[in-house]
């Protein structure tokens, strides 16, 4: 359970329009939680990219006709 403090002000104004507010502030967590970890994965990729070394078109095809063999 989580309890916001909001202005008197804000809390009469809430009150006037039709919003769900526990559903509106979950699903804007979730949001926030899918974001967060969609940046920690972006930047683990830009690592891995930044220590592997180049690899030529030749290895590329090298690879690739390895894996057809198979």
């Amino acid at each position: 359970i989580i309890t916001v403090k909001v202005p008197d002000q804000m809390k009469k104004k809430m009150k006037q329009v039709n919003v769900n507010w526990s559903a509106y502030i979950r699903e804007y967590f979730q949001k926030k939680i899918d974001e967060q970890k969609k940046k920690a994965a972006a930047a683990k990729l830009d690592e891995i990219r930044n220590r592997a070394r180049p690899v030529s078109e030749e290895e590329l095809l090298s690879w690739i006709r390895e894996g057809r063999a198979r």
